[in-house]
């Protein structure tokens, strides 16, 4: 098991090889490093996922800095498992759709009881409606999910989507899918033309142009 360290300006500071299953006290020397290159006080706030071997050494040497877990790769697990029957979010049934609103939002809840009414809900929707494969998937899903994120909200955890190393990963799994159209005589200009879509597809966070991606832009200056 490789434990990747980085901060929010995606700058890997450090990795630990463990056992698959460690204990928190083989990650505490990683942490001991960390503290020494980034005091205390310029810690703000300490994302990962559930993995109990972080949470134990994170709570040994930075007692005071808050602590997140990562919901990243269950939101896009959510998405996937409906994406690989209905390859469109639209095409989703309309109760179904809100199945599936029920369920990102119960991943995102910040409190156990909105978490706890977000699961009702979505027993409520799966008991009244007639449930594809992909909604069955997501339930079962889901049902894992809440009884996990619930323990982690009772310990005064909160879900964060900002996890840099989850957004690389996902990244480079986009790019070595689009990389397998390489095969064919125009996979690379495939490649390059979806990877200059994908970029370009993100809209400003700043400036005249915040909201709109740099292919709005380019439509509506030059048509």
């Amino acid at each position: 098991m490789i434990y990747v360290v980085s901060t929010e300006d995606k700058v890997i500071l450090d990795f630990q090889i463990t056992n698959r299953m460690p204990s928190f006290i083989e990650l505490v020397p990683l942490m001991n490093r960390i503290q020494n290159r980034l005091p205390e006080g310029d810690i703000l706030k300490i994302v990962s996922d559930e993995d109990d071997a972080i949470i134990g050494s994170v709570e040994r040497i930075f007692p005071n800095v808050a602590h997140s877990f990562c919901v990243f790769h269950q939101l896009q697990n959510v998405t996937t498992k409906y994406l690989d029957e209905f390859k469109d979010i639209n095409e989703i049934p309309s109760g179904e759709l809100e199945l599936y609103g029920l369920a990102k939002n119960l991943i995102l809840a910040g409190t156990v009881i909105e978490s706890a009414i977000c699961y009702q809900n979505i027993l409520e929707i799966a008991s009244s409606v007639e449930l594809s494969k992909a909604s069955k998937k997501v339930i079962s899903y889901i049902k894992k999910v809440y009884s996990k994120n619930e323990k982690l909200l009772k310990k005064g955890f909160t879900p964060e989507t900002n996890n840099v190393m989850e957004q690389l990963f996902a990244l480079i799994s986009d790019i070595i899918t689009q990389a397998r159209s390489f095969k064919k005589n125009e996979g690379l200009s495939n490649f390059c033309y979806n990877l200059f879509v994908f970029f370009n597809k993100n809209c400003f966070n700043t400036g005249e142009w915040k909201g709109f991606s740099p292919l709005d832009r380019a439509k509506i200056k030059f048509g």
